[in-house]
């Protein structure tokens, strides 16, 4: 059994040789802690993350980056850049910002975008009938207006189709969409595959960063309730209703299990 928090799950799917090159550089944050690691991620990358272990739906998330004055510039989760004059400042700043204990800090990657608004890409997995993990949709949520964060009910974004997110940003060429889209079902059953090791899911809903040059990395994994219902925002919902029955089909394999012990 593993902890649910992100930091551990970066651990976890670190141990897989298969899945780490998706994983974007990443260490555990701690704001009251005078070694942090914030002062080298910095250093290394223009922008950072910085995320609560044990929060979801991107409550809590920052986004920190270095200006070319040299200063720092910093959003929590939407709104306007506040500014800190130094990295002493700027931890000063952070620590009231940050309520938890433990976060994760991770190199900020240079998202694709849609009308200069960034996306990721949610794929959603379901075990069926059979118990089997089984491909059952994918989508592109958009982040809002002056938001950091691309989840749709918090954010204030919307979402659309994963190749018409991938044609209109401009992240792929076309005649590479299809391949793109392959790669993510094929990656996201082997996370699948890799978590069966440790906790049990019937739904898993893998969340993709795609960058500028259309490079896919993995940073969110979510398996304890996964919305079906953003899939219902999609015009065609045919990926909403295969959601809908793969979840009926693996409820009554539960049932008919239960019966029988």
């Amino acid at each position: 059994m593993i902890s649910s928090s992100k930091w551990s799950l970066h651990q976890f799917f670190s141990k897989s040789p298969y899945i780490r090159p998706y994983l974007p550089p990443t260490a555990l944050y701690q704001p009251a802690s005078l070694d942090s690691y914030l002062a080298k991620y910095l250093a290394k990358y223009s922008t950072v993350y910085i995320k609560p272990t044990r929060t979801h739906m991107g409550k809590g998330i920052i986004r920190v980056w270095k200006t070319d004055r040299g200063d720092y510039q910093f959003v929590k989760e939407r709104g306007e850049p506040v500014q800190a004059n130094s990295l002493a400042d700027l931890k000063q700043q952070l620590a009231a910002q940050c309520t938890e204990k433990n976060y994760v800090i991770q190199k900020g990657l240079d998202l694709a975008e849609i009308d200069a608004r960034p996306f990721d890409i949610r794929v959603m997995m379901m075990r069926n009938g059979l118990g089997k993990w089984q491909y059952a949709g994918m989508l592109a949520k958009v982040a809002g207006a002056d938001s950091i964060i691309t989840n749709v009910a918090r954010g204030g974004g919307y979402a659309v189709t994963v190749p018409h997110a991938l044609k209109k940003s401009g992240a792929v060429t076309p005649d590479k969409i299809k391949g793109i889209v392959s790669q993510l079902i094929q990656v996201s059953h082997r996370v699948c595959a890799h978590f069966n090791k440790y906790r049990h899911s019937a739904q898993i809903g893998v969340d993709f960063a795609i960058d500028k040059a259309g490079n896919l990395s993995i940073i969110e994994v979510n398996y304890d309730f996964p919305s079906h219902g953003l899939f219902a925002k999609l015009k065609d919902k045919t990926y909403y209703h295969t959601i809908k029955r793969l979840h009926y089909q693996y409820k009554n394999r539960v049932k008919r299990k239960q019966r029988k012990a």
